[in-house]
């Protein structure tokens, strides 16, 4: 048993790197910030951060990374909300599902945004993730290399200075940075919380046999091209109370159809996605020692949703949820007596968790299941190609 928060329950393995108390943690201090903030002037300094960027003659003030998930709605509502004009960039990282096609496609519809979708060579693409997962144990680094970084080239190229985030996953999760510092895209938190230290060059040479110029976009730009253009980013739960699963309800008045799955209750979060709750989070077990549910329970009960007993239950019954991995597999192109090698010599530790997932429910707390929607369970698994809404 690894040591965990005694009030969120998150435990010390997380990723990002935790501090533990007898009584909370980083996290949980950081998160009692939102209760003494005066968010009215923290929007009051956004404004006034953004009012530059605003060009009257200028068709975009900035980009807008976004996967499609409820997050995005929010965050391009608020953009919008703010007076911005965003043209808003997505990654392809060939993983979603009907569902998230559908999404992506509504939240370009329904706000009215330009927009563009980045399709990553599927061969250099494909051979990184074999080297991550081989490597790593990580089959999203690619493409979140790619996602935190191709953005800020396109803000660089075209000379777009403002890049806007939703939520700094740092401060929200384990409190690395309190809000009243309003940490600011970089190079380092990109190297150290979202690709967790891994960097692209740690995939090539003797990992992924590819060209070093078909992974330009895999790399972060220059620190000094950025700073002579002036590019910076910003999250906005730094300026604004930040409450996912409230927020992530409200989305589905913009057309947003979250998606269950058997992982989590949190039926918002990458909906559309054909791994994040399957063969991802099973990874995530394999490697930190806790699934995706522990995130989720650990900001409910900071939220007040859930309390620590009823907590223990819930990710209990979630980390117990079994996974098909071999829908992957075949994305992969792995044979099935490669699939069995693989779980024989590299999924020992986490082998009775793969299979069919069960249809067996748990009893939420009502403050959980009053925020949840209607939820659909997709049709068709890893389409590499959306082909668009019918309108």
């Amino acid at each position: 048993m690894q040591q965990q928060c005694p009030k969120c329950l998150y435990p010390a393995s997380h990723p990002f790197g935790i501090v533990i108390s007898d009584s909370s943690c980083s996290g949980c201090k950081t998160h009692d910030e939102k209760y003494s903030i005066d968010w009215s002037a923290k929007r009051e300094k956004l404004e006034s951060l953004i009012k530059p960027y605003k060009k009257a003659h200028s068709q975009y003030d900035c980009v807008v990374p976004v996967v499609g998930d409820a997050e995005d709605f929010y965050t391009l509502s608020l953009v919008l909300e703010l007076g911005l004009a965003p043209l808003v960039v997505c990654v392809n990282d060939y993983f979603k599902n009907d569902i998230g096609w559908k999404n992506l496609h509504q939240l370009i519809t329904y706000f009215d945004v330009d927009s563009f979708t980045f399709n990553p060579d599927m061969r250099v693409y494909k051979d990184l993730v074999r080297t991550s997962l081989r490597k790593f144990d990580h089959i999203l680094l690619p493409f979140l290399q790619l996602h935190t970084s191709f953005p800020v080239h396109v803000a660089y190229e075209r000379k777009i200075p403002l890049i806007i985030w939703g939520q700094n996953q740092a401060v929200e999760q384990v409190g690395k940075f309190s809000h009243f510092d309003c940490a600011e895209m970089s190079r380092w938190s990109r190297r150290e919380h979202d690709l967790f230290g891994k960097e692209i060059e740690t995939a090539i040479g003797n990992g992924a046999q590819v060209d070093e110029r078909c992974l330009n976009y895999y790399s972060y730009p220059k620190t000094l091209d950025l700073d002579r253009r002036k590019v910076r980013g910003l999250y906005l739960s730094n300026y604004l109370k930040w409450d996912p699963l409230e927020q992530n309800q409200n989305i589905v008045d913009c057309g947003y159809t979250p998606q269950h799955n058997t992982s989590s209750f949190d039926i918002y979060e990458r909906a559309g996605s054909s791994v994040y709750y399957q063969f991802h989070d099973l990874l995530k077990y394999k490697r930190q020692g806790y699934r995706k549910i522990s995130d989720h329970v650990a900001r409910e009960i900071r939220h007040g949703r859930i309390l620590s007993r009823e907590a223990r239950e819930i990710i209990d019954f979630y980390t117990q949820s079994k996974i098909d991995i071999e829908p992957f597999f075949k994305w992969l192109d792995v044979s099935p007596s490669g699939l069995e090698w693989y779980k024989m010599h590299r999924l020992q530790s986490v082998s009775h968790l793969i299979g069919k997932a069960s249809s067996d429910a748990i009893t939420l707390p009502s403050a959980i299941t009053m925020l949840l929607n209607e939820a659909k369970v997709p049709e068709k698994q890893h389409i590499v190609f959306g082909k668009g809404l019918h309108i």
